[in-house]
C-alpha cells in the first residue's frame, strides 16, 4: 500500500507528464506544419512521445489503484491497454473544434478518468492560469517600455503583449478568428487565446482630451457583441494609460462598476508608470 506521500507525488507527476507531452505535442505538429520542415533525429520525437505516454499510462494505473477504485480501474485497462501498445494508434490525435490545434486522443481519453479526483480539477488550473495572464497584462507597461517600441495606438501595444503572451500560451500565436458575428458585422477582440476560452481587448488611453467614460461604453457595446462564440467565455478589458496624471485607477475602477459590465469581463489597468 502506497503512502500518502507517495500517493502525492504520483499526483504531481501525472499533471507534470500530461502538460509537457501536451506541449511537446503541440510543437511538434506546429513545427510540422512549416513547408521543408526536417526533425534533426528523424522520428525521434514520435518515439519520444510514444514512450511518456506508456509511462502516463502506468502512472495512472498506479494511481487509481492506490486510490482503491477498482471499477474504474479496470474499465481503465480495457479501454487503453491494447491501444498503449500499438505504435499507431497511440499518436492518434483529433481537433476539439474546427480552428483548434490537434490533441492526443489518448490524453483526452486519460483526462476523464482523473476527472473524478479533486487535484486534477481543470477549472482550477485554468484559474491559476488566468491569475498568471492577468499578471502578464498588468506588466503591459513594462513590456513596452523594455522592448523600446513606440507606441501611436493600440495596435502597437497588443501587438508587444501579444508576443509575450505567446510564449506561455502557444495558441495565442496563431492567426486565430472568433465568430462574434452579428447581423450587420463581425467584431474581432485583439488577442484571444482558444486553451484558456480567453478573449482580450485593448483601450489605449493618451491624453486628457480622452473620455474614460466613452472608452467604457465601448467595452460595453462590445460586451454585447461579444457573444455565441461558446470558445470563449471569458473577456478581459485592458486600459492602457500613457500617463498616470490622466487618471488614478480607483478613479477608472469606479467608473467601470457604475457601467454594470457584464461579470464575465474582467478589468485591468496599466500603461506608464503604472504598477497596480
Amino acid at each position: 500500500m502506497l503512502l500518502p506521500d507517495e500517493i502525492k507525488y504520483i499526483e504531481k507527476e501525472i499533471k507534470k507528464t500530461i502538460s509537457s507531452i501536451s506541449h511537446e505535442h503541440f510543437q511538434y505538429i506546429m513545427n510540422s506544419s512549416f513547408s521543408g520542415y526536417e526533425e534533426e533525429h528523424q522520428g525521434w520525437t514520435n518515439y519520444r512521445l510514444r514512450t511518456r505516454l506508456r509511462d502516463l499510462y502506468y502512472l495512472i494505473l498506479t494511481y487509481l489503484e492506490a486510490k482503491g477504485m477498482p471499477l474504474l480501474l479496470q474499465t481503465y485497462r480495457e479501454k487503453f491497454s491494447k491501444v498503449i501498445e500499438d505504435d499507431g494508434l497511440i499518436l492518434e490525435s483529433e481537433m476539439a473544434h474546427p480552428e483548434g490545434d490537434h490533441e492526443l486522443k489518448l490524453i483526452i481519453g486519460f483526462k476523464q478518468f482523473l476527472d473524478p479526483f479533486k487535484y486534477f480539477d481543470y477549472n482550477q488550473s485554468k484559474e491559476d492560469e488566468t491569475k498568471k495572464l492577468i499578471s502578464i497584462l498588468k506588466n503591459s507597461g513594462f513590456i513596452i517600455k523594455n522592448t523600446k517600441s513606440k507606441v501611436a495606438n493600440e495596435a502597437d501595444i497588443y501587438n508587444e503583449v501579444k508576443w509575450v503572451i505567446g510564449l506561455y500560451y502557444p495558441t495565442c500565436r496563431r492567426k486565430n478568428k472568433s465568430s462574434f458575428i452579428q447581423e450587420f458585422k463581425t467584431y474581432n477582440p485583439d488577442i484571444l487565446i482558444p486553451e484558456l476560452k480567453t478573449a482580450i481587448e485593448f483601450k489605449y488611453i493618451k491624453n486628457k482630451t480622452d473620455n474614460f467614460d466613452n472608452f467604457i461604453d465601448q467595452i460595453k457595446v462590445d460586451s454585447a457583441n461579444y457573444t455565441d462564440d461558446y470558445r470563449y467565455e471569458k473577456f478581459i478589458a485592458v486600459f492602457y494609460i500613457s500617463d498616470i496624471g490622466l487618471a488614478t485607477p480607483e478613479s477608472i475602477e469606479v467608473a467601470w462598476k457604475a457601467k454594470k459590465i457584464p461579470n464575465n469581463w474582467e478589468l485591468v489597468i496599466t500603461g506608464d508608470n503604472i504598477t497596480k
